[in-house]
């Protein structure tokens, strides 16, 4: 994953959140039927719901139900990685993390959630474990004013991280398109002087959902984060933003042809532009001229050839006027600096 923090290319993350609901079948069911077309599938993983949220909080007794055992997160990031897919824990709580110590051969990213920035116990812990075995390290970034980003940001490096990726985008079951404004993510990107790729959390019915992903990605979000289930539009926890395979798999062919359009600011020729030099006019003989012949402006007309023989720039053939031709040359033939004395 790290290479991707320093390139365009398109970096597709199957985000599960906690559709799963507590189901390792289910979760397997999502883990195992990724293709290789996707590059990473990220978990939430709580282990301490007491850590996480108060017990008078109404969804307390639900959560409880959907956490798996420590034995149960090994052994699907086993299948995950075992489906060369690059693994990103985003952790609820400080056991989450000290899973994540004890895995860390598995886990390529740690993630921690915008609503804990100011929980410093995870959020250091977390930083510890990115610096100590050299993972990315990744932070929600939606819901804050420009200056506690900066902030965060400037807290961030002074933690010495070499890789952070920052995620821009937030949850509003589902987020209105008039609310996304991804002009921002490149503004961001500038002043925090840091990686941001784009989370995307609109319905999954929505007829702009991938319009909104391809144009994060023009704007520079090559990093996707995009919510999965196995089956659109069934009912369950997370699942108003979350599309199938199918469609995860259009929308990374999408964006690779979209990389492969946009190219880069090499302004050498490519094979295709150069091949596109032979529909422009070269310059030929006006008429048939022997052997000594000055050659001059009326000597040379321009038309096209099938396959010229060489690629002839703008004005440069003027800068053969007044030299004398050293052989025979026929009219329409291609004009060479080769049929003239030095």
């Amino acid at each position: 994953m790290q290479e991707y923090l320093y390139s365009q290319k398109p970096f597709i993350i199957a985000e599960t959140a906690y559709t799963f609901e507590g189901s390792k079948k289910y979760l397997l069911q999502q883990t195992l039927k990724l293709s290789d077309k996707v590059n990473a599938i990220k978990y939430h993983i709580l282990i301490n719901t007491d850590e996480y949220m108060v017990y008078t909080h109404p969804l307390y007794k639900q959560v409880q139900n959907w956490l798996l055992s420590k034995k149960d997160w090994g052994e699907i990031l086993i299948e995950a990685k075992n489906k060369n897919l690059d693994i990103i824990v985003l952790v609820d709580d400080t056991e989450a993390i000290k899973f994540c110590n004890d895995n860390s051969k598995l886990i390529d990213a740690i993630e921690v959630h915008a609503a804990c920035v100011n929980d410093l116990e995870i959020l250091n812990r977390a930083i510890e474990f990115a610096n100590k075995y050299d993972k990315v390290f990744i932070l929600g970034i939606s819901g804050f004013e420009i200056q506690e980003l900066q902030d965060i940001a400037e807290y961030l490096k002074k933690k010495k991280l070499r890789n952070i990726l920052l995620m821009y985008g937030f949850q509003n079951y589902p987020t209105k398109i008039n609310e996304i404004n991804l002009s921002k993510m490149s503004v961001l990107e500038d002043i925090l002087n840091c990686k941001v790729g784009y989370a995307d959390h609109t319905d999954y019915s929505d007829v702009n959902k991938e319009v909104l992903i391809y144009t994060a990605f023009a704007l520079g979000a090559n990093i996707q984060e995009i919510h999965y289930v196995l089956e659109e539009g069934v009912e369950r926890i997370d699942y108003s933003t979350g599309i199938g395979l199918s469609r995860l798999e259009n929308i990374k062919e999408t964006l690779e042809n979209i990389y492969y359009a946009i190219g880069n600011s090499d302004f050498r020729l490519n094979e295709g532009e150069k091949q596109y030099l032979n529909f422009r006019k070269v310059p030929v003989y006006s008429s048939d001229f022997n052997k000594g012949k000055i050659f001059e402006r009326e000597s040379v007309v321009f038309k096209r050839v099938e396959t010229p023989l060489r690629q002839h720039r703008f004005r440069g053939i003027e800068s053969n006027y007044g030299k004398i031709i050293k052989h025979d040359v026929m009219k329409d033939t291609e004009i060479c600096s080769s049929d003239f004395k030095d």
